[in-house]
């Protein structure tokens, strides 16, 4: 690649996220779909140029649908307790306090489980939190990674808060951008507070 053509790309790279940063702000079906047609509009040209000729266009479109991911927001979003610390305690078995808080991840799931480009799918996410007992609540993140052929596409924006001990469910809602690729996607839940970390997955297809 000459230095020109590479002066170029990264121009039309910074150009790209210039675009999809304007779209994340509106947050809806709209800006998604303006994200995605950008990314890959532009993606096009990043393509030609590293290539050097048409055919690269095709491999540039598919890193722009990628990045057009990126303005997946969520739509709402909302918690609550779902078991007491005392029940908690007997799920998982424990006999004896925890020295430092504890965070574990009972299920991870999302419905519908096969959709249609520009439907929202529904994300839950099924977690404990154990507190010792020198502490009422702790600070507990929770967030969401979207993936395709082991790939990540999309990191869903994180949501922390203090959490009181017991069992929890983080309720969140997406909108596929209506030009996403068909295939089976996976969903990575996961929650975190201080060294204590926990995952789970769940799938969904999207149709042709």
């Amino acid at each position: 690649m000459t230095l020109s053509n590479r002066s170029r790309m990264m121009a039309l790279t910074a150009a790209i996220a210039l675009a999809l940063s304007g779209c994340v702000t509106t947050g809806d079906t709209q800006g998604q779909a303006m994200g995605a047609g950008i990314g890959a509009a532009l993606g096009c040209g990043v393509g030609a140029l590293v290539t050097g000729d048409a055919g690269g266009c095709a491999t540039g479109a598919a890193i722009g649908g990628v990045l057009g991911w990126g303005v997946v927001a969520i739509n709402q979003y909302q918690a609550k307790q779902v078991r007491s610390s005392s029940t908690d305690t007997r799920v998982y078995g424990l006999t004896k306090p925890v020295s430092t808080t504890q965070v574990k991840i009972r299920k991870g799931s999302n419905s519908p489980r096969s959709v249609r480009a520009g439907q929202p799918v529904n994300i839950a996410t099924d977690y404990s939190v154990m507190l010792p007992a020198s502490a009422s609540t702790a600070l507990v993140t929770e967030s969401w990674a979207l993936k395709k052929d082991g790939k990540v596409v999309t990191h869903l924006p994180e949501k922390s808060t203090s959490r009181s001990a017991g069992g929890w469910e983080a309720q969140a809602e997406i909108t596929i951008p209506p030009d996403a690729p068909p295939g089976t996607y996976v969903i990575e839940h996961s929650v975190k507070s201080g060294s204590s970390y926990d995952t789970d997955e769940s799938t969904f297809v999207i149709r042709s």
